[in-house]
């Protein structure tokens, strides 16, 4: 039975996406009998983060939680950075801590925070373990193509950190082609170091699970055809593209709703209000329960990635809307990696720009077939290529190469 190290700043029962996923995953681990032991912060995500006990078990899972002082949030770049800072130092001390009275086979990072690749390779170095990193955005190209100021020098010396962090990992597990391909030619790392393996919906939507009000508490019809964005509404992400097209069609029966924040969101309700758009309605970020009900009341997804952050991430919400049985529209460069899902699995559409994006929504009014046909083919994609219990198996197959 190999023993298993894993290393988080976020960890459920936490609200970041990253910890969701890796909690997932951990119990994937065990249920193939691997021993799994976590190293987390104390939920720290948002400020209405749960608390929870410095250890737990949860199903087979050791969880050993290190104090961030009470920070909480991740506004502010200031408290941000102290929260980083009190993990990576109180993961080291643990790990340490761990590691000297037991043997681990291999140590397992994620991304949050930045550095914590390289603890991960400090340790696997010092203590002879195989190191696999999973690193589901790339620093710190991200951070700079979302207008983080990083001083050049600091910049120099993370890339310096982050080919150690290479060096030493056995295994690089991530999202899509197009990090794969950031990483092997612009970071030089060996392709056969890089692994693809996606997402899955979180949460994975049931057909059978209840719709939501919300079209009767907005007044939208239930012959209205009903377009849902639900995501980051940040600098990088064009979605006056979409309002521009609401505008348009501000006299056919066809809605939009926005979920989520955002440094952006503000504008765009400004540019509603000043335009006198009426189709497009706004909700702050759901539960699980009530999204999943907003999700199903829902025709059609969008979803949006800039050309910029094409190769660094990957919408992770794509998978829960196809989960749901329901087709995608993604904004994007033709080249981008989801355009090609998209194309590959013929489960949705894709445009470039404004004007096709007016003219396909144009198109899907006046023939609503296509819609539940892309619909049936994106549920279809899901369960044969995307559901949870087969990434697993993807991971698993890699830990059980080393």
């Amino acid at each position: 039975m190999k023993k298993i190290l894993v290393i988080n700043q976020y960890y459920y029962p936490d609200f970041a996406s990253t910890g969701q996923y890796a909690h997932d995953i951990c119990l994937g681990l065990v249920k193939y009998g691997f021993s799994v032991t976590v190293i987390t912060g104390m939920p720290s995500y948002s400020e209405n983060s749960p608390d929870a006990p410095f250890f737990e078990e949860i199903e087979g899972i050791k969880i050993y939680r290190v104090s961030l002082g009470g920070v909480k949030g991740r506004e502010d770049k200031r408290i941000r950075f102290k929260g980083y800072v009190k993990f990576l130092i109180g993961a080291w001390k643990k790990a340490k801590e761990i590691l000297n009275r037991e043997n681990f086979d291999i140590i397992l990072t994620f991304h949050n925070p930045p550095f914590v690749g390289f603890l991960g390779s400090l340790l696997a170095k010092k203590y002879k373990m195989k190191f696999i990193y999973i690193p589901y955005d790339i620093h710190p190209d991200i951070l700079l193509k979302t207008g983080w100021k990083i001083p050049k020098i600091f910049t120099y010396l993370w890339e310096i950190i982050n080919k150690f962090t290479f060096k030493i990992a056995a295994k690089i597990i991530v999202l899509s082609e197009g990090m794969k391909k950031t990483l092997v030619e612009n970071k030089k790392v060996p392709e056969n170091k890089v692994t693809i393996i996606p997402l899955w919906g979180k949460p994975e939507v049931r057909l059978d699970t209840e719709s939501s009000l919300i079209r009767k508490e907005l007044n939208i019809k239930d012959d209205e055809l009903l377009l849902l964005y639900a995501g980051n509404m940040g600098v990088l992400y064009p979605l006056e593209i979409i309002l521009d097209s609401a505008k348009k069609l501000n006299n056919i029966p066809v809605k939009f709703l926005f979920i989520g924040d955002g440094v952006k969101k503000k504008s765009l309700l400004e540019k509603v209000e000043k335009e006198n758009i009426k189709n497009v309605y706004f909700l702050p970020f759901q539960n699980e329960k009530k999204f999943v009900q907003i999700l199903n009341s829902s025709d059609i997804c969008i979803v949006i990635i800039n050309k910029s952050l094409q190769n660094l991430a990957f919408p992770s919400k794509t998978f829960t809307f196809l989960s749901a049985g329901k087709p995608v529209i993604t904004i994007a460069n033709p080249d981008a990696d989801i355009v090609k899902m998209i194309s590959q699995y013929d489960c949705g559409w894709s445009v470039k720009d404004e004007d096709e994006f007016f003219l396909l929504i144009l198109s899907l009014y006046k023939c609503r077939e296509k819609i539940k046909i892309k619909g049936v083919k994106a549920r279809e994609t899901y369960e044969k290529v995307y559901k949870k219990e087969k990434i697993i198996e993807n991971y698993i197959q890699v830990l059980n190469s080393l």
